[in-house]
């Protein structure tokens, strides 16, 4: 598994490594290797005892905010020459 980490040089000898979203699992090293070795055995017995979970929240409606987007533009008298423009730009771009 890869996950994406944090790691901040605070000094020649003082490095800091912290997994994005997880702040509470910020570890200090004298060097970026340490850092990152205390960082990977802390996140190692995290993810052991934890997992993710989906909850529903009671009053939210759901929806996709992709499909909300689909359509806006039917309405609109421009959107024709919008699209030939837009073929225009792609058609000069692959020439050059």
């Amino acid at each position: 598994m890869q996950y994406p980490i944090i790691l901040k040089s605070k000094s020649s000898s003082y490095y800091e490594a912290e997994p994005l979203g997880i702040p509470e699992l910020r570890f200090i090293g004298n060097s970026e290797e340490d850092a990152l070795q205390k960082l990977m055995f802390a996140l190692k017995e995290w993810f052991k005892s934890s997992k993710i979970v989906q909850i529903k929240i009671p009053g939210i409606k759901e929806s996709n905010p992709w499909l909300n987007a689909c359509g806006r533009s039917s309405d609109d008298p421009d959107f024709d020459d919008f699209i030939k423009e837009i073929k225009c730009m792609r058609t000069e771009n692959t020439k050059q």
